[in-house]
């Protein structure tokens, strides 16, 4: 009898982790297979997108796109395009810490841990209340509240 609880025990457990190992592979299987467009990004509550700070992209204008590259290695590549031309690219790491959770380093704008929601099938909403920023000025600055929203392209 002692046998079969301890095999219950450990067959739980092991139920257990291979159901959250496989929760967080599905999250960054969704993020790798595609190119994510950045639609928005509000920064401390804001109702304006910081993407319009960006040379060359007004609201409404299609000239322009901020993109991220989900790679498999935990690299993300951000490029922002204006007039068919790069205007910026960096490198940056990326990480799934949860099922709802991952870590994004890149640019000047992203740095912290974010919660993801899925609003519909090609679309995510990235949010986090300890946002690392970098873009006033070039400095560290304090954290902010961040919601960056994109969809799968």
């Amino acid at each position: 009898m002692k046998t079969m609880r301890v095999a219950f025990y450990f067959s739980a457990f092991l139920f257990i982790a291979v159901s959250y190992n496989s929760c967080k592979k599905i999250t960054e299987d969704q993020l790798i297979n595609g190119l994510w467009q950045v639609t928005n990004v509000s920064i401390d509550n804001s109702t304006d997108n910081y993407l319009n700070t960006l040379p060359y992209y007004p609201n409404g204008n299609d000239c322009c796109a901020y993109k991220l590259d989900f790679e498999r290695d935990n690299t993300v590549i951000a490029y922002y395009i204006a007039n068919n031309n790069f205007n910026r690219i960096f490198a940056g790491n990326w990480e799934v810490t949860a099922y709802n959770e991952i870590y994004v380093q890149v640019d000047s704008f992203i740095d912290g841990t974010f919660k993801i929601t899925q609003p519909s099938i090609k679309a995510r909403v990235l949010t986090s209340d300890a946002n690392h920023i970098k873009a006033f000025d070039g400095t560290l600055t304090d954290t902010a509240e961040t919601v960056i929203t994109m969809k799968k392209i």
